[in-house]
This record gives C-alpha cells, sequence and structure tokens, in this order.
C-alpha cells in the first residue's frame, strides 16, 4: 500500500481546462513543467489567474511565477517573481502544491489580459463568486 501511495504520488497531472480552471477558482499554487524553448525549459512555480484564447487562438495562461526554469533575456526586464504567459499545449505536467494563494499580485488585472483575445475564467480577489 505505501508503494501504491509514493506511486500516487509521482503522477502528475496534465494541464487540461478544467484542472487550470480548477487552480483559478481555488488559488491553488502550482508546479508546472514547461517546454518554453525560447525562454527555458523546465519546472515552474506558478499562481495562476487567467485562461483564456490568444490573439492567435491557442489556450493559454497567465500566472504569477514564484520561481522556476524561466530564462533569456526576457527575465532581465522581467525578473522572477513576474508575470508569464504559458500556452497550455507547452505544459507537459501541471501539479497542485497543496499551497493557496490570496495575494493580489502588483498589476494584475480584475478585467482579464490585453494579450488575450477573450478570457475563459480569470482569478477572483474579493471573496465573491469567481468571474466566468
Amino acid at each position: 500500500m505505501k508503494l501504491l501511495n509514493n506511486l500516487s504520488s509521482l503522477i502528475l497531472e496534465a494541464a487540461n481546462l478544467d484542472v487550470v480552471q480548477d487552480s483559478i477558482r481555488n488559488k491553488k499554487v502550482i508546479t508546472i513543467n514547461y517546454d518554453g524553448r525560447e525562454y527555458g525549459r523546465g519546472f515552474r512555480e506558478i499562481e495562476p489567474v487567467c485562461v483564456g484564447y490568444s490573439k492567435k487562438g491557442e489556450l493559454v495562461l497567465r500566472a504569477w511565477e514564484r520561481q522556476g526554469a524561466s530564462h533569456s533575456k526576457v527575465t532581465r526586464d522581467n525578473p522572477i517573481p513576474g508575470w508569464r504567459f504559458f500556452k497550455l499545449v507547452k505544459i507537459l505536467t501541471y501539479q497542485p502544491q497543496g499551497d493557496n494563494f490570496y495575494e493580489m499580485r502588483p498589476d494584475y488585472n480584475p478585467d482579464g489580459d490585453k494579450l488575450m483575445s477573450s478570457v475563459i475564467l480569470n482569478a477572483n480577489f474579493d471573496n465573491t463568486e469567481n468571474l466566468a
């Protein structure tokens, strides 16, 4: 039984829309493994706050990156911790950490994300029902 519990803790979820929406609604801290060739491949600890469609029609996630593998010339102008934009198809694993976040980060936009053509869900920090 102990082996089964250990194995189940190694199974990582994929980033599908339902899982992402749940983490936004419940303000769950997530660890992702991201295939960001141009901005660094690897693990990141994030606070997901907005999911929607990019102007190219791709399913995307806006999140506050607490720490992780983001590296490139971009991080010099946008250091970690900071806001990041992730394509869901490039998120290889999506694992809740058991922690929650409740703090609205600097420059958070409660109306959505200007890089998205449409917002599916945006986090709500005013203790009322989440926006859909």
